[in-house]
């Protein structure tokens, strides 16, 4: 995890090269948005999906807004989409993981590890703060509750996150709801395992621009193991 203005400084380089290679056109809309990003051009046609950002609507045009002085993080309704810090690295980390305004969260400070994110499927629970940081890097988090569905839901979710890069999933017991998904300031929910969003919601949010707070992060190489390995 980088400085916020270091983080910021790299969304800009990114667009500046795409500007500079001609392509511009293809990068941005002309509302600043990424014509090719399904979400960040309609974020409204997936029905259903709850934004964490307030007015600002996305991860990139906060952190602009944060970058001119005009909010800062304790201003906004839900502070954690602009709060990423490495909690285990502090030299006073007591070892107490962090706790999270949403269960499952869907963004905030976390731990250093990432969870291996290449469309991954755990058979346990896996810890939040090490999932929220795979998020940082622009995965889409799928959870379910293994009370609320029988192995053969689990089975035909578990198809649309293998082998889809910036994905993982796991069980997630008491979440109150069958799915739910989140990403970086986002979340979608249903007790429907045949609901079109969750497909949706996948191709929409995996490596979005707009809601990326770690551009160019891997998904490899983090932690692989679930309650199960403990």
């Amino acid at each position: 995890m980088r400085p916020l203005r270091h983080r910021w400084t790299a969304l800009a380089a990114t667009l500046a090269l795409a500007a500079l290679g001609g392509c511009t056109s293809d990068v941005l809309g002309g509302d600043g948005y990424a014509a090719n990003d399904p979400v960040s051009a309609g974020p409204a046609d997936l029905s259903g999906v709850e934004s964490f950002y307030g007015e600002y609507g996305d991860f990139a045009t906060l952190m602009t807004v944060m970058q001119g002085g005009e909010v800062t993080a304790e201003e906004l309704e839900h502070p954690w989409v602009a709060q990423q810090e490495h909690v285990d690295i502090a030299a006073d980390w007591d070892g107490t993981p962090p706790e999270y305004e949403l269960k499952p969260p869907a963004g905030g400070n976390h731990l250093s590890a990432w969870q291996t994110c290449t469309g991954s499927v755990y058979d346990a629970p896996i810890v939040d703060g090490n999932a929220v940081h795979s998020m940082e890097h622009g995965a889409v988090w799928l959870t379910y509750d293994p009370e609320l569905l029988d192995q053969a839901a689990v089975d035909a979710l578990a198809l649309l996150i293998q082998g889809r890069d910036y994905s993982l999933m796991s069980p997630y017991p008491g979440q109150g709801v069958a799915i739910s998904l989140q990403s970086w300031g986002n979340r979608y929910q249903t007790d429907d395992p045949a609901d079109p969003v969750i497909e949706g919601y996948l191709d929409g949010f995996v490596l979005n621009q707009r809601f990326n707070p770690e551009l160019n992060a891997t998904c490899s190489g983090g932690l692989s193991t679930d309650a199960n390995d403990l």
